[in-house]
């Protein structure tokens, strides 16, 4: 008999999930205008006066400080990026703490942070090695490494993001860790590949371990069993990414595609 707690864990949440409409909420209308002066100004100097105006930040790097309105699959959505460390876990804790207390620990381990609300939504972005794998690990220079985890984290989020829009579900488990994972290594690097993703989970070496966060509170024989499915279906993932039906797709399409296969689905992929 099928384990209840595993049964739960990968059932698809997607599966009646219908599609909602898209509003605009004039939301990015405020941060075109910081954008705007950030091109005169910088970016560190407006964040601080715009948004920080009470605690400003002493950057270290502000020259590493920049916002874009990136125009994704999922619509606009502001990004502030930080090439400095320190830069980015400062910003995390005065954008997303409004008492400034914060997990310092927690905050360390991050690379990404999505600040959605009523009133704002916008990313923060850092430098960090995604998933903390090391270029080493994947062959790869220190600076290309660098460039590439931001535009995975990047996608990777707008996964998220596009999931709450289109079906207002974002579940913090494995099935939409494969779906933004894929998303955001294609984007990077034009091809997807399972090792990397195992890699990132903590399944292949030891620099990545992902998947505690997302199997917590789960007894060992379904987090062995989760995992058993996670690579299955991260191979049958990079079988379709080299298929004709991924590459006549859009993201969104992709995207909308794996929603409905489920974890179960991409391993017969």
């Amino acid at each position: 008999m099928p384990d209840k707690e595993y049964e739960g864990y990968i059932k698809n949440r997607y599966a009646q999930a219908c599609e909602i409409a898209q509003t605009d909420s004039g939301l990015i209308r405020s941060w075109e205008n910081l954008y705007a002066l950030s091109l005169v100004f910088g970016a560190a100097s407006v964040i601080n006066s715009r948004l920080c105006h009470e605690h400003p930040i002493k950057f270290e790097s502000p020259e590493g400080v920049r916002i874009e309105i990136y125009n994704s699959f999922a619509g606009k959505i502001p990004v502030i990026y930080a090439q400095n460390r320190n830069d980015f876990e400062q910003l995390v804790i005065a954008l997303s703490y409004e008492d400034r207390q914060a997990d310092e620990d927690m905050i360390a381990q991050m690379g990404a942070s999505f600040i959605s609300s009523e009133s704002t939504r916008f990313m923060i972005l850092s430098s960090k090695p995604y998933s903390n794998v090391s270029a080493d690990e994947l062959g790869l220079g220190e600076s290309e490494w660098a460039e590439k985890s931001v535009v995975i984290r990047r996608s990777h989020e707008c996964v998220h993001f596009f999931t709450k829009q289109i079906y207002a579900i974002a579940n913090n488990n494995l099935h939409d860790e494969l779906m933004a994972d894929l998303i955001g290594i294609h984007d990077a690097f034009g091809y997807y590949k399972a090792e990397w993703f195992l890699r990132f989970m903590g399944l292949i070496g030891t620099s990545g371990g992902r998947l505690r966060v997302y199997t917590n509170g789960l007894s060992e024989q379904t987090t062995e069993a989760v995992a058993e499915i996670a690579r299955k279906a991260a191979y049958g993932l990079e079988r379709w990414s080299e298929s004709k039906e991924f590459a006549e797709l859009s993201n969104a399409g992709r995207i909308k595609r794996m929603c409905a296969l489920g974890i179960e689905g991409m391993t017969e992929l």
